[in-house]
């Protein structure tokens, strides 16, 4: 089997990002009627709550190249493959995914469901190493939220 290709971790990256999308996922979530479980890292899923006795498990990530409205040439949001590994951390119960604008005005909702094996190709852009793969998820399959 042949690893994933993926950029390697940053510190600096996720110390100006981890924080601050976690927050606003929470103020979100409380605002939308979910009692938060837990929110502290634990190099899993960013956030467990709970709304209406279901279990609801939620990852942030802030897009920061997304400044102002979404640009209509986007036709398709990028969720990084090693993400899939929440996907079966929590196959058999309800994971979301919340993509942040820049200032954190606005988000993208996106439902586990739509990280298909079929959306997994590879991606490319200034960022991006080569043969890493995203999942490709067609803005009209995701939610956008103006928090």
């Amino acid at each position: 089997m042949v690893g994933v290709v993926k950029k390697p971790f940053s510190r600096q990256a996720y110390d100006l990002c981890d924080g601050p999308a976690k927050e606003v996922l929470t103020k979100l979530l409380v605002g939308r009627g979910h009692t938060i479980i837990n929110a502290k890292e634990n190099y899993k899923v960013d956030i467990h709550s709970s709304k209406a006795g279901i279990e609801y498990f939620s990852e942030a990530e802030i897009k920061l190249a997304w400044k102002g409205d979404w640009p209509e040439h986007w036709e398709e949001i990028r969720i990084p493959e090693r993400k899939a590994r929440l996907l079966k951390l929590h196959e058999k119960e309800v994971l979301n995914f919340y993509i942040f604008r820049s200032d954190m005005k606005q988000c993208w909702r996106i439902k586990d469901s739509e990280l298909t094996p079929s959306r997994l190709r590879e991606a490319k852009g200034r960022n991006i190493i080569k043969g890493e793969k995203f999942f490709h998820i067609p803005v009209s399959r995701a939610e956008l939220i103006t928090v």
